[in-house]
């Protein structure tokens, strides 16, 4: 599912290209061909899956070519990914009743085990409680043997590589370097940003916001994000800063954000599911 998408000249040839990010999808660029969009491979990209939420757009090492950060789920969560050990999710008919089910997979050492328990499993395929009996029996069960691999290779399959928030470097002529954005912020999901020169030293930086409140019952909402400045150097590294530091505090469920300005003033405005909005001034000094 396609989260977000920027127009970029990402190749410098003076003509837009789009850049799309989703949920269990890679970091995907569709080249303008004057008449037509056309996916093409980066290699970097290839593991890139994720559950991204935004990407924005600058030239954050100042060399002349157009960079990207996207938003991820952050690595601060339940859930854990690696391209070795993914984050897995397999859609099919597991009990044959005329309904399509999904299955969320993990991995514990080399081991690949369901996500949900044997209750919340039980729950939604009642033909587990028949086949498995017991709660002890079913915590030493791999996915393979509780569904079996036939329908699992056989099942619509998701994965993911990674769920950090990261910047990405445009290398000139076609590749792209991957790199996480600071451990501060990936404290939560980011889900919008803001790149601007907040601290007028001549480099671009970030102002970020996120959390995600909507979870299953047993899996604690992502809400510890207040609102993170990712100052940039120039040169393709960060810093972060956070709260009564920058005087910004973004801590709801906030999806979006814009930026308005009035004369020689700016403002922030914040728009935060189910809540209010909030409404920040820029200061100049």
């Amino acid at each position: 599912m396609v989260t977000d998408a920027i127009w970029s000249d990402y190749d410098n040839d003076t003509d837009l290209d789009l850049i799309i990010v989703g949920e269990w999808m890679p970091i995907t660029i569709l080249e303008n061909n004057g008449r037509t969009l056309s996916k093409i491979e980066i290699e970097s990209f290839n593991t890139s899956y994720g559950w991204w939420f935004s990407i924005e757009q600058g030239d954050f090492d100042n060399d002349g070519d157009m960079d990207y950060v996207a938003g991820d789920l952050g690595l601060n969560y339940k859930y854990k990914t690696s391209t070795d050990k993914p984050f897995d999710m397999y859609y099919n008919d597991f009990d044959a009743n005329g309904n399509s089910d999904i299955v969320l997979g993990y991995y514990n050492k080399d081991k690949h085990y369901p996500l949900r328990g044997f209750s919340c499993s039980s729950e939604q395929i009642p033909a587990l409680k028949k086949k498995i009996v017991k709660y002890d029996a079913f915590a030493s069960m791999e996915l393979k043997d509780v569904y079996g691999d036939e329908k699992l290779n056989n099942s619509l399959h998701y994965r993911t590589d990674t769920f950090a928030s990261v910047y990405i470097e445009n290398m000139g002529n076609g590749p792209f370097k991957i790199k996480e954005l600071p451990n501060a912020a990936q404290l939560s999901n980011i889900n919008d940003m803001l790149v601007k020169d907040f601290n007028h030293d001549g480099s671009l930086d970030i102002l970020a916001i996120g959390n995600l409140y909507a979870s299953e019952i047993e899996t604690p909402r992502n809400d510890v994000g207040t609102g993170p400045l990712i100052l940039g150097e120039g040169n393709g590294l960060f810093k972060v800063r956070r709260g009564s530091e920058i005087g910004f505090y973004a801590a709801k469920d906030a999806k979006k954000m814009g930026s308005l300005s009035k004369g020689t003033e700016s403002y922030i405005l914040i728009g935060n599911n189910d809540d209010i909005l909030q409404f920040f001034e820029i200061q100049k000094n």
